[in-house]
């Protein structure tokens, strides 16, 4: 199977994934692609991906975005990034990645066990400052942003929209950052804009089920899902 097909149908269901509970795509698309296809050509292509896939639930749900909760995750994480994409060269990789995945595993176990668990605000707005560096290093902050950040939303579709927002303008910043540092991401735009259509099919897809899910599930789900992520980033940096 030639390496476009497999990266069109990994990301069709990573961000189908995402559109129904609001995060976690582009770390499922790395975690399986990477597998089969170059970590460093997944993360140029996981950018541009990841730009479709809040540009599709943005035309889908524009309404529900918060602006106020949006410019305060956006405050709060761009110095990260900046920093994260600059020092991505000088960084041992699987290092990190192993921490940040046991930090995740973590959280989900101690929320899993304690449903009540409620973090002190230093500790969740860390976990935001956190995912902003991370989302310029590998551009998988989102799980950390929504630890600190997921219990300010008033229900799921704000969350849902205001992170694919979120997640738009971030990476919108990563390529143009990126491109401005002398690289050229056109090539890839031209390779894969067929797949970025078919992610778009596939985020108003997963909408129809993430309209069906209870509230009080929806945020059950979300905690479950950062403990799978955590587990399949810690399965796959040391395979």
């Amino acid at each position: 199977m030639s390496s476009f097909l497999i990266i069109t149908f990994i990301a069709g269901f990573a961000y189908f994934i995402e559109s129904i509970f609001g995060f976690g795509g582009t770390i499922i698309f790395l975690g399986i692609s990477g597998f089969f296809i170059d970590f460093d050509l997944l993360l140029k292509v996981a950018m541009f991906l990841g730009l479709t896939s809040g540009f599709a639930i943005l035309i889908q749900s524009f309404k529900h975005v918060s602006f106020k909760d949006l410019k305060s995750i956006l405050l709060m994480t761009i110095p990260g990034a900046l920093l994260g994409s600059y020092l991505i060269d000088y960084l041992q990789i699987n290092i990190l990645l192993n921490t940040f995945a046991i930090i995740l595993i973590a959280y989900g176990l101690l929320n899993l066990i304690n449903p009540d668990l409620n973090p002190h605000n230093y500790i969740k707005n860390g976990f935001i400052y956190l995912g902003g560096l991370i989302q310029g290093l590998f551009t998988i902050g989102g799980p950390f942003v929504l630890m600190g950040y997921k219990d300010k939303f008033i229900n799921k579709q704000q969350l849902r929209s205001t992170m694919a927002a979120y997640f738009f303008i971030i990476n919108l910043i990563r390529i143009i950052q990126y491109s401005l540092s002398g690289n050229n991401i056109s090539f890839i735009i031209h390779q894969y804009y067929l797949t970025s259509i078919v992610i778009m099919l596939c985020v108003w897809s997963g909408y129809l089920i993430h309209t069906k899910i209870p509230e009080k599930i929806f945020k059950k789900a979300i905690i479950v899902c950062v403990t799978i992520i955590g587990i399949l980033i810690l399965f796959k940096t040391n395979l």
